[in-house]
Order: C-alpha cells, then sequence, then structure tokens
C-alpha cells in the first residue's frame, strides 16, 4: 500500500474554451515512494460511452443516466502507476477536492451534536403509545411551549412527554433520510410543520401522509416548491375549506406563480461527509484527518459535482432504476401526476407511455428541445405553452409555431420574444404591453426594451 502524506492544490484553473476544463493541479506527497507533481483535475463533455478516455484516463460520471459530463485527472508522463492504480488514486483526488461545482460538505460538525438514535433509546415509550395523539400541531406547539393545559388532555406521564417532546423537536430538525426508521414515533404533521429539508419528491413519495395544512406553515420548504405543486397545496386547502396561511391568502397567484416567494428561506442541504460511502481503496492509503474536506475555497461554479452521482442537493440519495420502478409502481394518480412535474428527463423517458404528457409539458422544468424533439409524439403543445421555467431556442418555437394554440397568449413564447422573432411573427402571436409586462423577467433587457418600443407606437 502507497501512503499517501499530503495533497496540496496548487491552482484553480476554468476556461470555456479548453477542450479539456482543468479545475486544479494537484502535488501529492507519499511517506514510502517519490511524490508526484502536476496531476491535472478536469472535466469535459463525454463523447463515448468507453469508461476510458482515449489517453486511458479514468472517467467519472457527472450523470450515470445522461453521461454527459465526466471528471477525471491526467497524470504526469514519468507517473509510473498502473491503469488501476492511477483510478484509485485519482478517485481520492477528485473526492479530496470537496466540490467539483456547487456542491460543497460542510466542515464542522456541531458543537453538540444530536444523536437521535441513542436519543431516541433513552426514550420510555409506554405500551400504549400512539403517534396519532400528536398529529395536531396546536398539541406540539403547546408541549414545545410546556403549556399546564395539553398535559391533562393526553394520556401520559408528564416525565415522558417532557422527554418526548424535547426528542421530536431535535429529530424533526434532521435529513428526512434519517427519519425513516422513526415515522411511527414521529407525528408527520410535526414533519412537514417543522422540517426545513424537505424536498418536494419527500412529499410526492410520502403525499397520502402529508399534512398540507402543516406545510403551509413551513416557509423554507414553500421557497422551493414547483408551481405543480404549489397550486396542488392551494387546489386542496381551498376545496377542502381549510384555512390558507395569511401571508399568501390575498396573493395566491403571485404565491403559486412567482419563484421569489419566500425565496430567502431557501435551504441547501450540505451532508456529513460519513454520511457519503467511501470507495473501498486497495492501494492507496490516506488518512485525512478530523476536517476532510478542504471547502468551498476550492469551488469553480458550474463543474458537475461526482457527488451528484448519487444524492441532489438536498441530501436525497438518487434511485437506482430498480428502485424508482418500484415507487413508481406504488404511486397513486396524484402522486404519479405531481412526480412528472419534477422527474428529470431519464424518468420522463422511461416512463414515457404512463405519463399525463399535458401535465409533464406544462411543468416540467427539465425539459430540452433535444428532449422534446425527441418525444414529439408526446407533446402537448398547448400545454407546453404554459411552461414559462424551461429554455428553448428560437429555431425550436420557429419549427414548431404551428402547433401552439395561439387563440390566446402563448406565455412559452413571450418568454423568449426577441425583437426578429416579434416582427417576422407578430401577425400570428397575441403579445400586447400588459402581457409583456407581464413576463418581463423572462426576456433579455434589451430584446424587452426594443418590443416594448414597437407596442407602444
Amino acid at each position: 500500500m502507497l501512503k499517501i502524506k499530503k495533497i496540496e492544490f496548487i491552482k484553480v484553473l476554468y476556461d470555456d474554451a479548453l477542450a479539456q476544463n482543468i479545475f486544479s493541479i494537484a502535488n501529492i506527497t507519499f511517506s514510502n515512494r517519490s511524490p508526484i507533481y502536476g496531476a491535472l483535475l478536469y472535466w469535459q463533455q463525454n463523447q463515448s460511452a468507453e469508461p476510458y478516455t482515449k489517453e486511458g484516463d479514468y472517467k467519472f460520471f457527472y450523470d450515470l443516466a445522461k453521461a454527459q459530463y465526466f471528471a477525471a485527472v491526467k497524470f504526469p508522463k514519468d507517473c509510473t502507476l498502473t491503469k488501476d492504480e492511477r483510478q484509485e488514486l485519482a478517485y481520492i483526488l477528485l473526492e479530496e477536492r470537496g466540490a467539483i461545482g456547487t456542491y460543497s460538505f460542510v466542515t464542522t460538525k456541531p458543537k453538540t451534536p444530536f444523536h437521535l438514535k441513542k436519543a431516541f433509546q433513552a426514550i420510555m415509550f409506554p405500551e400504549h403509545f400512539s403517534v396519532d395523539h400528536f398529529n395536531a400541531i396546536s398539541i406540539m406547539e403547546k408541549l414545545e411551549s410546556h403549556d399546564p393545559s395539553v398535559y391533562d388532555g393526553l394520556p401520559y406521564e408528564r416525565a415522558f412527554l417532557e422527554n418526548y417532546i424535547e426528542w421530536c423537536r431535535l429529530a424533526v430538525k434532521q435529513h428526512p433520510s434519517n427519519l425513516t426508521p422513526y415515522l411511527q414515533y414521529l407525528p408527520f404533521s410535526y414533519i412537514c410543520y417543522a422540517n426545513p429539508f424537505l424536498s418536494e419528491q419527500f412529499l410526492v413519495d410520502y403525499l397520502p401522509r402529508v399534512s398540507l395544512e402543516a406545510l403551509q406553515q413551513n416557509k423554507a420548504v414553500l421557497a422551493r416548491l414547483t408551481i405543480s405543486f404549489k397550486r396542488y397545496l392551494v387546489t386542496y386547502l381551498l376545496k377542502n375549506k381549510k384555512r390558507i396561511h395569511p401571508d399568501f391568502v390575498d396573493q395566491l397567484d403571485d404565491f403559486i406563480e412567482s419563484n421569489a416567494f419566500y425565496s430567502s428561506f431557501d435551504v441547501v442541504y450540505l451532508p456529513e461527509a460519513d454520511e457519503v460511502p467511501d470507495m473501498d481503496l486497495h492501494y492507496f492509503e490516506y488518512e485525512r484527518g478530523n476536517y476532510r474536506w478542504a471547502g468551498s475555497e476550492h469551488l469553480v461554479k458550474g463543474i458537475p459535482s461526482l457527488i451528484c452521482q448519487k444524492y441532489n442537493r438536498y441530501g436525497d440519495k438518487r434511485p437506482t432504476n430498480t428502485e424508482m420502478d418500484e415507487k413508481f409502481r406504488g404511486y397513486n394518480a396524484e402522486q404519479k401526476q405531481l412526480f412528472t412535474a419534477i422527474a428529470e428527463l431519464h424518468w420522463l423517458n422511461r416512463y414515457r407511455d404512463e405519463l399525463d404528457w399535458s401535465y409533464v409539458c406544462q411543468y416540467n422544468e427539465h425539459l430540452t428541445e433535444q428532449f422534446l424533439t425527441a418525444h414529439l409524439n408526446y407533446v402537448d403543445f398547448n400545454a407546453l405553452g404554459l411552461n414559462t421555467d424551461i429554455a428553448v431556442n428560437i429555431d425550436f418555437l420557429t419549427t414548431y409555431l404551428h402547433r401552439f394554440n395561439h387563440q390566446k397568449a402563448v406565455p412559452l413564447i413571450i418568454c423568449h420574444l426577441t425583437e426578429q422573432f416579434y416582427l417576422t411573427h407578430k401577425d400570428e402571436i397575441k403579445v400586447d404591453i400588459d402581457l409583456l409586462y407581464k413576463y418581463m423577467d423572462n426576456i433579455d433587457e434589451d430584446e424587452f426594451l426594443r418590443i416594448e418600443g414597437y407596442l407602444m407606437e
């Protein structure tokens, strides 16, 4: 085994003009062999299905479903490592780099870490315990505030209740993936109310148990929900005559359609290093110490992260095809529909014959012109015209302009207006000054001003 003593990243470069986008140059010092100077860490678009580049560098893919990008390490010519050794050392370098893009790991642990399992095991649950007694948010709020009136209304001793609510208060702040073993002990309405890390995928997965009334109090989660789920939430509250949160009761349309509503509450989950499984190393030993990750000082925005293969930005593990197939089969009709709004293109293609494509076209944010062209037989252009969250090019809109419904305004077209496109198609499309102002945040500023001038004439 080769013992790595130190890894030093001496430079960070990023240049779109380069065929290979070098983002770090590393020097590796060993305690039992000569050092390696000038290993180049780089990323680039993938051009073949082979696991190795033409130069023999092993490819670490950003997205295994599409294999669109990969990261690799190019070692200096005098390096005598075998191919397997290079592969393992490349993995260590890329992992030690901390982040290959906008995803990084926290570098310090909390001063007093909360041990979820140990704290749970320390609670003496009575035999007649039922989590249903705690599903009302008002009950949890009274317990949190130690309101004396709540103790008489629950069939439990006060000492148990105080221990239980303290555990709940700390547990509910953990990432949802850590809470799965405790869902029969932790009120689900309280999770919806207080957990800042809930992703829309989690809400879809557990939709039959989700308390939408409690969820509307959770600003951190509401801040990142899509139009699809926010519309579902509001429709449910109105239909069932539930109390709507005063923050948006008088501006429901803005709440549903605006990406800026509660934007300051957005939370990006950065998992602890011990949540990420290590690769089994055969050739190298490397003691990373207590602070394993170099941190965000090395970040180069836009370069894909290796860890994105396993986790998304909110810490949810990406499912395998088999895992997703099982999950999808268990969805009810509402879950399937809501899933289509957030599903990545890989899943849309995999389940293409089982989806409501009108809903996909209207709400999914991942759609691209390449994907739409490849699935043209499924595309509902009337619904696609309402989708203002995707980016398509003018050539796509020009080619399929006749497929949209021009009896009314098409928001997708308005959001992509240019002066030339407007002048060429102004007799076909519907747009006036009010519509232009409505979607002005989506339009290039210079193009907006020029088109505004024509509409003001």
